[in-house]
C-alpha cells in the first residue's frame, strides 16, 4: 500500500501532542515543524486520523513538491499532477497560495497559475461556480513549490456540536490537548469552573465516551473518484464501534445562567448532556462537589481582555486562594494571558503550556 505524504496543520504550541497523537493513530515519519507536522501515512491512515484525531486542525494531502522560479514553470508542474484522482465533474477548486522568501511573491499570480494548470490537466473538468469545493494549497519557500490538496474540508475543531460560542471560546482541539497534556483519564473526576460554551467538559466527556471526533464531519475525500468507499466505510465503521458506555465524574459551572444554557444545550448536540453535571456557580465558591471521594483535575480558562471588567489580576488572586484552600491533593491547569495574572494567581507551577489562541500567546498552568 503506497504511503501518502501528508502535513497536519495544528494550533502553534501544540505540535509535540499533535505529534505523540499522531504516533498512536500509526502515522509515520513524524516531523514537527512550527504550526505543522510532516508525516507519512495510508490512504486508510488518513480516514483514521480525520476522523480521530483530536489535536489537528487540518489534514492535506502533498501532492507535489518542486522548484519552480517563474510562473509558467509553476503552471508546468500543476498540470502534471493527476488530478483526476481528486477532482469529480461538477466540483470547483479554491486556491490558496502563501510565499515565503522566493522569486514568485505575488500570492495572487500563483494561486491563478495552479488553477490554470488543474483546469489544463487531462480528464478534468472544473466548475467554476459548483456547489462542491475542493480546496488545494501552495506554498512557495525558498523557491520550493508545495501543492497539497486539502482532506479535512471544515477545521477538524469544529466539531459540529458548539452552536452557542459565547466570548473568546476555546478551541476544541485546545481544550483537548490541554486534557491530554495533563494526562487527565476517565477515572478521574474533572472540574470545569467558568465552562464558557462547555468545550473542556464537552470533550472530556468525548474522550471518556471513546466517540470520534469527526463523526459528524464532512469530508472532501469521500467524493474523490479515485476513492474505494468500502475502505472508507470500513474505517468509518470501525471508529464508530470504539463507543464505550463509560460515565465519568464531570462537572461544570458558570456564573451566567445564560451561558450555563447555552452550554446545556451544546453538550446536548455532542450527545452527553447526561454526562455532564452543570450547575450555577461562582468560582471563586467553588468546592468539592458531592460525591467527590478522590481528587481530580480542575480546568479553566478564566476570563481575560474583553471579556472582563475591572481588575484582572484580582480574579486570579481569589481563584488561587480558592483552589489552594479547598482543594489539596488536585491537578489543575489554568489559561493565563500575562505573568502579572500568573503572579496573582500565587500557585507553584509544575509546567507550562505555551500556545497562540485567539491570535495571541499565552501559557497554561499546570499548578
Amino acid at each position: 500500500m503506497r504511503n501518502l505524504n501528508c502535513y497536519a496543520v495544528v494550533v502553534p504550541g501544540l505540535e509535540g501532542l499533535a505529534a505523540d497523537e499522531l504516533h498512536e493513530l500509526a502515522a509515520h515519519d513524524v516531523v514537527m515543524g512550527d504550526g505543522g507536522i510532516a508525516f507519512t501515512t495510508s490512504m486508510d491512515g488518513l480516514f483514521r486520523i480525520n476522523l480521530r484525531s483530536r489535536c489537528i486542525t487540518r489534514v492535506l494531502l502533498r501532492l507535489s513538491s518542486s522548484k519552480a522560479l517563474t510562473f509558467p514553470e509553476l503552471y508546468h508542474q500543476v498540470r502534471k499532477i493527476g488530478w483526476q484522482h481528486y477532482l469529480g465533474e461538477g466540483v470547483s477548486v479554491d486556491v490558496k497560495a502563501s510565499c515565503h522568501r522566493s522569486k514568485l511573491l505575488h500570492s495572487g499570480r500563483a494561486e491563478q497559475a495552479v488553477l490554470d494548470g488543474i483546469t489544463a490537466s487531462d480528464n478534468v473538468r472544473v466548475n467554476a461556480s459548483g456547489e462542491i469545493v475542493q480546496q488545494v494549497m501552495l506554498r512557495i519557500d525558498d523557491n520550493i513549490c508545495t501543492v497539497s490538496i486539502d482532506t479535512s474540508g471544515e477545521r477538524l475543531d469544529r466539531r459540529g456540536y458548539r452552536k452557542f460560542s459565547g466570548l473568546a471560546p476555546v478551541r476544541e482541539t485546545i481544550a483537548a490537548s490541554i486534557l491530554r497534556w495533563m494526562q487527565w483519564t476517565p477515572d478521574e473526576p474533572l472540574i470545569a469552573p467558568m465552562c464558557g460554551s462547555g468545550t473542556f467538559a464537552i470533550e472530556a466527556a468525548l474522550i471518556a465516551g471513546k466517540k470520534a471526533s469527526g463523526l459528524q464531519h464532512e469530508f472532501p475525500f469521500v467524493r474523490w473518484p479515485n476513492l474505494k468507499q468500502k475502505r472508507w466505510q470500513r474505517a468509518l465503521q470501525k471508529a464508530e464501534s470504539m463507543h464505550s458506555d463509560a460515565r465519568p465524574q464531570i462537572f461544570a459551572s458558570d456564573l451566567a445562567a445564560g451561558v450555563l444554557d447555552q452550554a446545556r444545550e451544546n453538550a446536548t448536540l455532542a450527545g452527553v448532556f447526561d454526562h455532564i453535571v452543570f450547575a450555577q456557580l461562582d468560582a471563586r465558591q467553588l468546592t468539592v462537589p458531592e460525591g467527590v471521594e478522590e481528587p481530580g483535575l480542575i480546568v479553566c480558562n478564566p476570563p481575560y481582555g474583553d471579556r472582563v471588567k475591572g481588575n484582572v489580576a484580582l480574579l486570579y488572586r481569589q481563584l488561587g486562594k480558592q483552589f489552594k484552600q479547598h482543594f489539596p491533593g488536585w491537578k489543575m491547569a489554568v489559561m493565563v494571558p500575562d505573568q502579572d495574572c500568573e503572579k496573582a494567581l500565587g500557585l507553584p507551577v509544575k509546567k507550562r503550556l505555551k500556545i497562540k489562541h485567539g491570535g495571541k500567546w499565552l501559557n497554561v498552568l499546570s499548578v
